[in-house]
């Protein structure tokens, strides 16, 4: 089964809070944003797939350890 209408606009709000995260440097920003990214992940549908988030956007929920390793890289 894919993705659920709900989970695509909230995989969409996930990847442009990574985009925001992305592009300031403040200390305070980068937090407040980081906490919005844990709340949208933590309350996000169960049908979401994150194998669809575009490349960058899994590469930094790796980065910040948000999202598990792929499977080949273990």
């Amino acid at each position: 089964m894919g993705e659920s209408v709900l989970a695509s606009i909230q995989r969409q709000q996930i990847e442009a809070a990574i985009g925001e995260l992305l592009l300031t440097d403040d200390y305070y920003i980068r937090q407040g944003i980081l906490e919005k990214i844990r709340h949208l992940i933590g309350h996000a549908d169960p049908s979401l797939d994150p194998s669809l988030f575009s490349e960058m956007a899994q590469e930094e929920l790796r980065a910040l350890r948000l999202l598990p390793a792929p499977p080949d890289a273990q």
